[in-house]
């Protein structure tokens, strides 16, 4: 049975800046409060007892910054982590960095909420294309591999989580924007032969009037 634990990163400078449009912004780093937010996450895992079998990450600073942050919290080395850009965020191709008031006008909004899943950014990717990037890198790295009971973590980020759940659970495209995934998250998933099984969702109770 694979027990998968999908963390979406702490918080990052760029989640300060609302205005803007995130996307990738790879090179941003968390701030004074993501780091503190990744260290109680990390005791929260080692306080209850969980052991990791295999740590994985997509290649953002920010997500490899919340991995070491926790791992260091369990006594293991970041060596252990595992970076793949597969498990990067949906690109945002040119919008990128840009004032959300300029991007988003009436007419790109009815747009993407006429076709969330398959709208696609200017030289950026489409829902589709994460759900698909996201759901192949797990029955490769993970469903084919794990033949034996494992626990994984799996650092990446909101809108990978989201289009993941929606193709392992096979709701409606227009869920994925409802679901509130917060700073340093944990969506937790059981796979067995019975297939899926969803345990939580957007688990933050280690946050809950520390931060």
């Amino acid at each position: 049975m694979l027990d998968l634990y999908l963390i979406r990163h702490a918080e990052s400078e760029m989640n300060n800046r609302s205005d803007l449009i995130g996307g990738r912004t790879n090179h941003t780093p968390l701030s004074e409060k993501g780091k503190r937010q990744a260290t109680l996450l990390g005791r929260r895992f080692h306080d209850s007892g969980v052991f990791f079998d295999n740590f994985y990450s997509s290649t953002a600073r920010r997500t490899v910054e919340t991995a070491e942050i926790v791992i260091e919290q369990l006594g293991r080395s970041i060596d252990e982590v595992v970076q793949t850009q597969i498990l990067l965020e949906l690109d945002q191709g040119d919008w990128e960095g840009k004032p959300r008031i300029e991007i988003y006008t009436p007419e790109v909004l009815q747009a993407i909420n006429s076709d969330n899943w398959n709208f696609t950014p200017p030289n950026g990717e489409s829902q589709r294309t994460v759900e698909e990037r996201m759901l192949g890198w797990v029955d490769k790295n993970l469903i084919s591999r794990y033949k034996t009971d494992s626990t994984v973590g799996v650092f990446t980020h909101g809108v990978s989580v989201k289009c993941l759940l929606r193709g392992i659970m096979g709701f409606s495209p227009k869920i994925t924007y409802k679901i509130t995934l917060d700073n340093t998250s944990i969506t937790r998933l059981k796979y067995s032969e019975t297939g899926w099984h969803l345990l939580a969702i957007n688990d933050i109770s280690h946050l809950f009037g520390r931060e």
